[in-house]
């Protein structure tokens, strides 16, 4: 299980998510909005390095929906290469779960995400 990634959350290289999901939150955080993009980091600015001027979240795993879009969490590969290096370890996604929705504290009340 790894944690939920949000807007402020960072990657490996220090690459912010900056697009939110505005009705979802987590930790009163919204979550990073699906193929948000990122900040440029380190190596933007070198040459061949364009990449890291540019980069979306991606995701791996499809077992849980915000919005109708999957959530992105930590280790997630951003389209730079770099891995997704935070988020909130209050909500906890992905991983070999048992199914079935967990209830999950917002703080704005507890919301169920199927696992």
């Amino acid at each position: 299980m790894f944690p939920i990634v949000r807007v402020g959350d960072i990657n490996a290289a220090g690459g912010i998510a900056i697009a939110p999901r505005p009705t979802v939150l987590s930790s009163m955080q919204p979550l990073a909005a699906f193929g948000s993009p990122v900040t440029p980091h380190p190596c933007c600015g070198v040459p061949g390095c364009e990449i890291h001027c540019v980069a979306v979240v991606t995701t791996t795993g499809t077992t849980v929906f915000a919005e109708g879009l999957p959530v992105h969490k930590v280790m997630d590969i951003d389209t730079c290469g770099h891995p997704r290096a935070t988020g909130d370890l209050k909500v906890l996604v992905g991983g070999s779960g048992g199914g079935g929705a967990a209830p999950v504290d917002t703080g704005l009340g507890t919301a169920s995400f199927s696992t």
